[in-house]
């Protein structure tokens, strides 16, 4: 078992092996991920972004909702994260709207 796996077990214990499993670790990748990100971005839209995913998938990763659920918002973090990246990059460039 990983350590994520571990993880979500403990907060999460019928927490089925397979899609269910790999969706909520990939939560708790974004939302981890999402945290840092929030330290490196430059711009405020970034940043609101990167707070956004952050809160998504912590708010997701240990409920208890269809797999279904857990995919979607898997995409809507990785999709504020890339929005994050893309918003400080044309943030920087000074051709903010």
């Amino acid at each position: 078992m990983s350590d994520l796996a571990f993880h979500i077990r403990e907060f999460a214990p019928t927490c089925a092996e397979g899609p269910e499993m790999e969706q909520r670790q990939a939560l708790l990748k974004a939302r981890d991920y999402a945290s840092h990100l929030r330290s490196r971005v430059n711009s405020q839209r970034a940043f609101d972004h990167a707070v956004a995913a952050h809160e998504m998938a912590g708010g997701y990763v240990f409920a208890e909702v269809s797999v279904a659920r857990l995919e979607i918002a898997v995409a809507y973090c990785r999709n504020l994260v890339q929005a994050a990246f893309l918003a400080d990059h044309l943030d920087d460039e000074g051709m903010e709207a």
